[in-house]
């Protein structure tokens, strides 16, 4: 126990790289899986919510018949409104910037010319100048729906008695007619027979893309922390004690171990947390998840951070030192992450790559949560228990031979000459 709790205090003493390689890129792995989330959760809707312009209005009339402000409330039921100023550097900053999708500026006098236009006074129609983004297909809608609301203006406003014939109140009409429709008029989404299956096939892609995303954190904080309790351990001057009490190696070395292990356990356990609270925030059904399926993709994460601790238990014995550790986890992790198959669609990676993943554990991890789900690699086979053992005793197996390579190499570390004291006393001729 004492070892455990020595085990303990180094990793908290070391918690920086706890929270570097594990909360800060974690997190950043999670936003990414949060953001795939968020994009597919959509995809179940019952109506078509098209995508609101950022639309301003400039009113260079005084707001004459309230045109300017009708306007404004005619292009807020699809669009959302935002403030400029009315100079010439804001309005060029604004369309540069992409920050409005469409300017609409009401002319000086444009309220009379159009009242003159309306009442057949005049044939040329006045026009209200407008200014498209140029990367926004919203904008070009909007630019559409300023001259719909003059075109329905007239007929408004021809539709009205001699008498009571005004500008405010034939555009109050068609504010009025708009609102209506906004409110009972959606485009409807056909659902198909396979609706409950897709809901499903939601749900897990979701758990499963979010629990392969832990192959890369895990890759870098568990090798790094077990590295750092293993060579703490195996310091010389410590050793020197530890030989010299009636502790076994092989018992310290097993304390070692579990509470890395320990700790490992725990990571995993708030990894599922996590996802499952991720899922809840961004609304996606839970369908399709079993207790059997979340828990072999568990046992897979588990097994693969095993192997993780075991890569660590392999540094920590051979002498490596922590800038050199830190450098292969890195790179070791880069590798495995570009060629599990989670970065990218393994129908897009060269042959190359896929023969090189398959050497390497991340591969088998994400085709063990593939066979448990039947998604991805597993997609034309379906959920196979088999395949799914088969590919989790993989990992297990590097595990085995990290730790069986690290009991050997630092057998022969230990037997180096170097463990003798240095000498404390010279003869002096």
């Amino acid at each position: 126990m004492n070892t455990c709790k020595a085990a303990m205090r180094i990793l908290k003493a070391r918690k920086l790289y706890v929270i570097i390689y594990l909360v800060l890129i974690g997190t950043m792995m999670f936003s990414i899986s949060w953001q795939i989330m968020r994009g597919s959760s959509t995809a179940g809707a019952s109506t078509y919510e098209p995508k609101s312009a950022r639309i301003a209005v400039i009113d260079r009339d005084n707001d004459a018949d309230h045109v300017a402000e009708s306007l404004r409330s005619y292009l807020a039921l699809d669009g959302e409104m935002v403030d400029i100023d009315d100079d010439s550097v804001s309005l060029q900053q604004a369309v540069a910037s992409n920050y409005v999708d469409l300017i609409a500026i009401v002319p000086e006098g444009f309220a009379e010319h159009y009242l003159q236009y309306v009442d057949g006074g005049t044939d040329a129609q006045p026009t209200i100048d407008t200014v498209v983004s140029y990367a926004s297909g919203a904008g070009s809608l909007a630019q559409l729906e300023v001259n719909e609301f003059l075109s329905l203006t007239r007929t408004s406003y021809l539709g009205l008695p001699q008498s009571q014939r005004e500008l405010g109140t034939a555009m109050t009409t068609v504010l009025d007619v708009a609102n209506d429709d906004t409110k009972q008029s959606h485009i409807a989404v056909v659902s198909s027979s396979f609706e409950d299956e897709s809901t499903a096939m939601l749900g897990t892609s979701a758990f499963a893309g979010t629990i392969k995303t832990g192959l890369y954190p895990l890759l870098l904080v568990m090798p790094i922390c077990t590295f750092l309790v293993v060579s703490t351990f195996n310091d010389s001057e410590i050793r020197r004690r530890l030989y010299s009490s009636p502790a076994r190696t092989v018992s310290l070395e097993s304390q070692q171990m579990l509470t890395c292990g320990a700790f490992g356990l725990l990571v995993c356990v708030a990894y599922i947390a996590v996802t499952f609270l991720l899922m809840m925030l961004a609304g996606v059904s839970f369908d399709g998840l079993t207790i059997i399926n979340v828990g072999l993709a568990f046992v897979s994460l588990l097994t693969y951070t095993f192997m993780a601790i075991a890569c660590g238990f392999l540094l920590g014995s051979t002498g490596f030192n922590e800038m050199a550790t830190n450098g292969f986890a890195n790179v070791f992790a880069l590798l495995v992450m570009f060629t599990s198959g989670m970065a990218f669609p393994v129908d897009m990676m060269p042959d190359p790559m896929i023969l090189i993943g398959k050497l390497l554990p991340g591969w088998w991890l994400c085709s063990s949560i593939d066979y448990a789900f039947g998604l991805g690699t597993a997609s034309s086979h379906g959920v196979d228990y088999g395949m799914w053992a088969c590919d989790t005793g993989l990992v297990a197996l590097f595990a085995a031979a990290f730790i069986c390579l690290g009991l050997a190499l630092g057998r022969i570390h230990r037997a180096r000459p170097t463990l003798a004291s240095p000498a404390t006393t010279q003869l002096v001729r």
